[in-house]
C-alpha cells in the first residue's frame, strides 16, 4: 500500500476548500461589504479575494486555540482596539511612521478565551499584508511582534497547521515587525 502524503493547499480557493471540509473548522456565508480604508492603505490583493469568497473564517472551534479571521464588515483599526482610542490617536500624532498605525486585526482568539491573541496585518504600501502575532500587551513593543505570515493566504496556512494549538509555541522564523529581518521581507 502505498501512502498518501499530504499535500498543502497552494492556493486561496483550494485553502478555502480545505476549512470548510475540515471538523471544527467553518465559512462564513460572503457579504457585499467593503472595509472603507484611509489612503494610503489598501487591501494586499488575496485579502480583497477572501472578502469576495467569504464574510469570515473561523478555524479549530472547540481547541485550546479557537481563532476567527475577520470579515469585510470587521476588519478593524489594531490601535483603537489593543492601545486604546486615546494612545492610538497619541502615537499616530507623534509617530505617525510608527507600524501600528497601518495594522488591522485580521485574526483573533475566538471572544471569551483567556489567551487574547491577535494577529494584525500590516496595510502600509511597503510591507503591505504583513501579518504580526501580538496582543494587547504587546501590540507595539519592539521585539514582541513576531511575523507570523508574509500574506493573508500564508496566514491562513499557517493557523490550519497549527490545529488549534499555542501560536507562540510554533511562531515562524521571519523576524519581528521592528527589526530590519522582518521590515525587509519581500
Amino acid at each position: 500500500m502505498v501512502k498518501r502524503q499530504y499535500e498543502e493547499p497552494q492556493s486561496l480557493q483550494q485553502l478555502l476548500a480545505e476549512i470548510a471540509a475540515r471538523q471544527g473548522c467553518a465559512i462564513d456565508p460572503p457579504s457585499d461589504q467593503k472595509p472603507v480604508l484611509p489612503v494610503p492603505h489598501r487591501l494586499p490583493g488575496d485579502l480583497d479575494d477572501l472578502f469576495r469568497r467569504c464574510g469570515g473564517v473561523h478555524l479549530h472551534i472547540d481547541a485550546e486555540y479557537p481563532w476567527h479571521i475577520a470579515g469585510p464588515s470587521r476588519l478593524e483599526p489594531a490601535g483603537p482596539l489593543l492601545l486604546t482610542q486615546e494612545i492610538a490617536e497619541q502615537v499616530a500624532a507623534e509617530s505617525p511612521e510608527d507600524l501600528t498605525n497601518d495594522c488591522y486585526v485580521i485574526a483573533q482568539d475566538s471572544p471569551g478565551t483567556s489567551s487574547g491573541q491577535y494577529v494584525v496585518v500590516d496595510l502600509h504600501p511597503t510591507r503591505l499584508g504583513r501579518c504580526y502575532l501580538t496582543a494587547w500587551d504587546t501590540f507595539g513593543l519592539v521585539g514582541d511582534m513576531p511575523v507570523v505570515a508574509t500574506s493573508v493566504t500564508s496566514l491562513l496556512r499557517w493557523l490550519l497547521r497549527l490545529g488549534g494549538g499555542d501560536p507562540n509555541d510554533q511562531t515562524p522564523a521571519l523576524g519581528d515587525a521592528y527589526d530590519v529581518l522582518g521590515n525587509g521581507l519581500r
